[in-house]
């Protein structure tokens, strides 16, 4: 009885202490290997399987030692499975469900594991695989540290408080010069890892801090390590729930040689500055000590050039990321370590499978006719859907795929993957971090591959991770550190700096240092390369001006600690990091857009599509779980003046002047202090005020009311409706009707047309009305996609009924805002007071340690002397030169807003003066966008060009209200000076879509003006002259229209003014050419000398307009600009450059056609990041976005 009683206590214990067990087993392995004991094994244990290191699995014995591990482990009762991971070296063991759950399984294969590596080598290969998010002995090292930190708070602020002895400085020194010496440190990171080596540092350092009895500084490290811990429990959180994903694709038995980097790794900012630290704490302790024998001053010395605010800022900021990363489940990293390589990263290698999902498009056309493309497009779509075709280039049907050449056609369509939506947000993102974005030259890329920098030809055998590799080496041979992303390429991330693994449906690429779930979370990856430079270069600066501040208390006479700065610092470094990934974690993420062709389907087709597509996104959001944590916080207004201080606080003259009146008030002067922190803050805050003002008063002259939209709805009884609603209430895949002179309010595919025209010069530049019409346009460029309507466009005539594809900021006049803009030339104040500090602080340093070195000849006292010096290096900064420039700017813009200038920032009024290059927008800015006759051509003596003007005149239907229907109409009839020609007592044709002309019946003469192509075939026995005038007048950038007459008979006048369609019927034939007239948009008066003004100033111009090449060619001309053909340039021509041919081409060429609004922004990007001040002048939505990312941005 007793025995069983004993028994079930036992048990009952057992199974109390079972869950206590294993982490303290777990901290007692970590506590050795700190100490130097062996390395522990590292393990990982789920619900149904269990992660185990396998040691050597990747050396010479690889193949053997897991053959033997499966052997094995397939012989314990408890294992279902196991598999190999070779680049993690981990072997997966599946636990049969059948077994006892209450055994803790995984130390007994953990033995097993043991047991086989030493049957195959007595001792296996020693290279140390990484550590992942779910091994525990990565947790318990920083729960270790964390523990170690906080009892240290305790001991150090008791002793202090009792005044119990304490350690001499000396010892701090010790670690110190351990932990900050690169290269000491180094030794021991190879000993004991990274993690390992952190925390032994970090328990002699909390040690050492609390004997000395310093808890400011033993705090700081509690923070940074439990700022560490946080970002480990994350990643182990994120690990568990993510690696029942992870399971089914474990196994990888890819073994890759050892990634050799052709050269070492270019050292950071942190890097850099802990060399130079490293350097100077040894001379100055040792030359402290030596002038001064004292171990103490000398230890201090070691201290205070500890660079403890660079390290703190870069790991908080990483911890911080890592955490928020881990928290929102869109990354697992695989390598700790990965994150704090984010500062250095410049150039992002993208594989373009990355960039595609499953699903298969048709893209573009070959040697296929314009007049086939909408069959050849309905062709091959029609065998996509059916499975008949595969991604690559295909050749078309014979009846539509041109002549043939030995019995195949010469036509080809291309089918490629769809872009994923985020696509074009990745590689903006890439653009606005400043790293270089490099791909393959491949078909599959399309209208992507403007986005990147570089594209490399891919190998002849179609091998993309060998050519992925091959761009690497090249990059990394340039001095750059690279980021590779793929899904597919294993020996492309083996050789990265920093290997970001895209999951998708083709297995997990277990070479990654970062597993990414989807291109938003590496969006949201790339998006944090500025903060984490910004964060390791404001630690430097913080860490820089704690070690001086740090010295000047060393000096006799100046109340305070030497350390105390340093210790200061450190905390600014962590608030710091923490801040900056913060915002980087809250910033909201682009829409994912998906880029569809709808100009290429049917109407049928584009509703179906986005039925489709509204589906899907409906089972998405119900699929969306509540939101954790790292929501995006709504700004406040007040958060706008805080904002424009701390840009204009991030002025380089400001860390110089914060530390120089820090160090006057510390030497007995605060009134020197005062005086320069006023001026300081004092002018930061004038300037942001300044342009707080002016972004409000823009945002009201920019304000302008949704154009109102009428829906159209289905009524009971199947009758159709209207609903009036704001254009901001449409949703794709509704129906509205657009009228004459209405706005549109959204992109729309047209189901129904009549006789319409849309103005689209605020999107294209387009200074003609462009017809409309139902059949689809594959292939077309924006301004030649006539079955579609665009937002902020205007229906000039006809009725037009579309289905809604775009709203919002996804339509075509919104989309270029999102363009990533990169960083410009530095210019302006900013550029020189950053080149002055760079020049003058070394000389102002130099003449300050002068000053006091003589003064020390002159037997001074230390600290007067160095009082002196401190004094001339501070007043030897000029801080009152950005007052004096901001008044000077704020003057400038008050002169300009009295004349109709508003400046938006008053810094770029100083950059006006440092302009290389104005881009002009065409239609609104250099002309008027008004239509007016430039030339009349009459090709017969007998025939003056006034009766031309007149018979056109004739030939156009009376004004609709106060106006006429057509632009043409308008134009003609101002050019007519006889007025008596429009008595409007005729019968009359409108222009519309299927009748290519107007005409009017007066009495008995017919009057008719239109296309050339279809009055002229109406001419019998013309001269061949004529036709070759129009081309002449076409390759000059004219409209051209025909005008001829017909004298009729009584009885066929009596027809044509009873039967509409009998008039139409006697003007397409017998008619008598009359002449041609020419229209073109009419250029301000001020306009030429405008251009010639720049370009006899050394000021470059550059012309971007939506028009044909012909036409903007023929406008330079008129404006005065002589343009050969090699420097015109058209937007097909422009999206098919990578961005080191877009740099050559803004330098060569200086005419800009077929531009959309995005291709403006690329244009004056490049030209920017070519190193050229740039100008852009425009005035509407479609220059909006340009103009922001011009360095002078001028909306007329």
């Amino acid at each position: 009885m007793i025995t069983t009683v004993g028994r079930m206590i036992y048990g009952a214990a057992e199974q109390v202490a079972a869950p206590f067990v294993r982490p303290v087993q777990t901290a007692l392995a970590a506590a050795a290997e700190m100490v130097g004991g062996p390395r522990a094994r590292r393990a990982w244990r789920g619900d149904e399987r269990c992660w185990i290191e396998v040691r050597g699995l990747q050396g010479g014995d690889g193949q053997q030692i897991g053959a033997a591990v499966l052997r094995s482990l397939a012989r314990d009762p408890a294992v279902h499975r196991a598999r190999l991971n070779y680049p993690l070296s981990r072997v997966i063991v599946e636990i049969d469900p059948e077994a006892d759950p209450a055994a803790d399984t995984l130390p007994r294969l953990c033995d097993l594991v043991a047991r086989a590596e030493t049957g195959v080598a007595a001792q296996p290969e020693a290279a140390q695989p990484g550590d992942l998010p779910g091994d525990g002995i990565l947790l318990a090292l920083k729960a270790i540290t964390v523990a170690a930190s906080g009892i240290g708070i305790g001991v150090a602020a008791v002793g202090r408080t009792l005044m119990l002895p304490r350690l001499p400085a000396g010892v701090m020194a010790a670690v110190s010069a351990v932990d900050y010496q690169p290269k000491v440190r180094a030794v021991l990171e190879g000993r004991l890892g990274v993690p390992g080596a952190d925390a032994v540092l970090s328990l002699g350092a909390a040690t050492v801090y609390a004997l000395t009895q310093a808890p400011a500084a033993v705090t700081v490290e509690f923070v940074r390590h439990l700022a560490q811990l946080a970002e480990t429990a994350a990643a182990a959180d994120a690990w568990q729930a993510l690696e029942p994903e992870l399971a089914p694709d474990a196994e990888c038995r890819t073994v890759g040689p050892e990634p050799v980097r052709p050269c070492p790794l270019p050292d950071g900012v942190v890097e850099r500055h802990a060399e130079r630290c490293g350097r100077a704490q040894a001379m100055a302790a040792a030359s402290v000590g030596a002038l001064t024998r004292d171990p103490g001053a000398a230890a201090t010395a070691a201290v205070v050039t500890a660079p403890k605010a660079a390290r703190n800022s870069r790991e908080a900021f990483a911890s911080t990321l890592g955490r928020g990363l881990a928290d929102r489940r869109d990354l697992v990293q695989l390598r700790p370590e990965a994150l704090r390589l984010l500062d250095r990263v410049d150039a992002v290698v993208v594989d373009p499978r990355a960039l595609a999902t499953d699903e298969l498009r048709v893209g573009r056309f070959r040697d296929v006719a314009e007049a086939d493309r909408a069959a050849v497009w309905q062709w091959a779509q029609s065998r996509l859907e059916a499975g008949e075709l595969s991604a690559g280039w295909h050749r078309v049907a014979p009846a539509f795929g041109g002549a043939a050449r030995n019995g195949r056609t010469r036509g080809q369509v291309l089918v490629y993957q769809r872009h994923d939506p985020r696509a074009h947000g990745v590689l903006a993102e890439i653009r606005r971090a400043g790293a270089q974005a490099v791909s393959l030259n491949v078909d599959e890329l399309g209208d992507l591959r403007s986005s990147f920098d570089d594209l490399y030809e891919a190998d002849s055998d179609g091998d993309i991770d060998s050519s992925l590799a091959g761009a690497v080496d090249i990059l990394q041979r340039d001095g750059r550190t690279v980021a590779v992303l793929s899904g597919h390429a294993p020996r492309a991330l083996g050789v990265a700096d920093l290997a970001i693994g895209l999951l998708g449906t083709a297995g997990i690429p277990w070479q990654a240092d970062v597993l990414a779930v989807d291109l938003a979370a590496v969006w949201r990856l790339v998006h944090a390369i500025p903060a984490a430079r910004r964060a390791s270069e404001r630690g430097v600066e913080l860490a820089t001006g704690g070690t001086l501040l740090g010295a000047l208390l060393m000096v006799p006479g100046v109340r305070g600690r030497g350390p105390g700065p340093v210790t200061a610092g450190a905390a600014a470094g962590l608030v710091n990091g923490f801040w900056l990934a913060r915002g980087a974690l809250l910033d909201a993420a682009p829409k994912a857009v998906p880029v569809e062709d709808w100009h290429a389907m049917t109407p049928e087709q584009v509703r179906s599509r986005i039925a489709e597509a509204l589906a899907v996104e409906e089972d998405s959001r119900r699929g969306q779980g509540p939101a954790r944590q790292w929501q995006q916080v709504v700004p406040r207004p007040l958060t706008e003046l805080a904002t424009a201080l701390r840009s204009e606080l991030s002025d380089p003259l400001t860390p110089v002047l914060a530390v120089g009146s820090a160090a006057s008030a510390m030497l007995g002067s605060p009134i020197d202090a005062i005086l320069v922190g006023s001026v300081l803050t004092g002018n930061a805050l004038l300037a942001a005020t300044q342009q707080v003002r002016a972004e409000r008063l823009l945002s009201r002259l920019l304000a302008v009311q949704d154009p109102p939209a009428r829906r159209v709805v289905e009524e009971p009884g199947g009758a159709t409706g209207y609903d009036s609603v704001a254009a901001t209430s449409l949703r794709p895949g509704d129906i509205i009707e657009v009228r004459p002179g209405e706005v549109v309010p959204a992109d729309a595919r047209i189901i129904e047309a009549v006789d319409a025209e849309a103005d689209e010069a605020s999107l294209t530049g387009e200074s003609l009305p462009v017809p409309k019409q139902v059949a689809a346009a594959p292939g077309a460029e924006l301004a030649e996609r006539h079955c579609m309507l665009y937002a902020t466009t205007t229906l000039v005539t006809g009725t037009v009924v579309a289905v809604v594809t775009e709203v919002g900021s996804a339509t075509q006049a919104r989309r270029a805002a999102d363009i990533g803009h990169g960083a410009g030339p530095a210019v302006g104040l900013q550029a020189q007071l950053r080149e002055l500090t760079n020049r003058a602080l070394p000389f102002s340093m130099a003449g300050g340690a002068l000053v006091s070195g003589l003064g020390l000849l002159r037997r001074l006292p230390l600290r007067s002397a160095v009082a002196s010096g401190v004094a001339v290096a501070v007043a030897a900064v000029p801080e009152g030169l950005p007052l004096v420039a901001t008044l000077a700017q704020q003057a400038s813009a008050r002169r300009l807003t009295r004349t109709g200038a508003l400046v938006r920032t008053p810094r770029s009024v100083e950059a006006l003066g440092r302009v290389d290059v104005v881009c002009f927008d065409k239609t609104g800015t250099l002309s008027e966008n008004r239509l007016r006759v430039s030339q009349v051509r009459t090709l017969s003596a007998d025939i003056a060009e006034q009766q031309v003007l007149e018979c056109a005149a004739r030939a156009t239907p009376p004004k609709n209200g106060d106006q006429y229907e057509h632009a043409t109409d308008a134009a003609v009839v101002e050019a007519a000076v006889t007025s008596q020609v429009l008595d409007g007592t005729g019968v009359y044709l409108s222009f519309r879509s299927g009748r290519k002309f107007s005409a009017a019946l007066v009495g008995e003469e017919l009057s008719i003006k239109g296309a050339p192509e279809v009055v002229l075939s109406a001419c019998p026995d013309l001269d061949p002259a004529v036709a070759r005038t129009v081309d002449e007048m076409a390759r000059n950038g004219l409209r051209v229209l025909a005008v001829a007459r017909r004298k009729l008979t009584a009885a066929q006048a009596d027809r044509g003014r009873s039967d509409a369609d009998s008039l139409a019927a006697l003007c397409t034939r017998r008619l008598q050419f009359v002449g041609l007239v020419g229209l073109s948009d009419t250029p301000r008066a001020d306009s030429a000398q405008v251009l010639k003004t720049l370009q006899d100033n050394g000021i470059g111009v550059r012309l971007i307009t939506g028009d044909h090449p012909v036409t903007a060619k023929a406008v330079a001309a008129e404006l005065g600009l002589s343009i050969a053909d090699d420097q015109v340039i058209s937007g097909e021509e422009w999206v098919a450059m990578p961005r080191r041919n877009q740099e050559r081409a803004v330098r060569d060429r200086r005419v800009f056609a077929r531009m959309s609004p995005e291709h403006k922004v690329q244009v004056v990007q490049t030209l920017e990041r070519s190193g050229l001040v740039c100008a852009m002048v425009g005035d509407g939505a479609n220059d909006a976005a340009a103009i922001r990312a011009a360095t002078v941005g001028i909306g007329v």
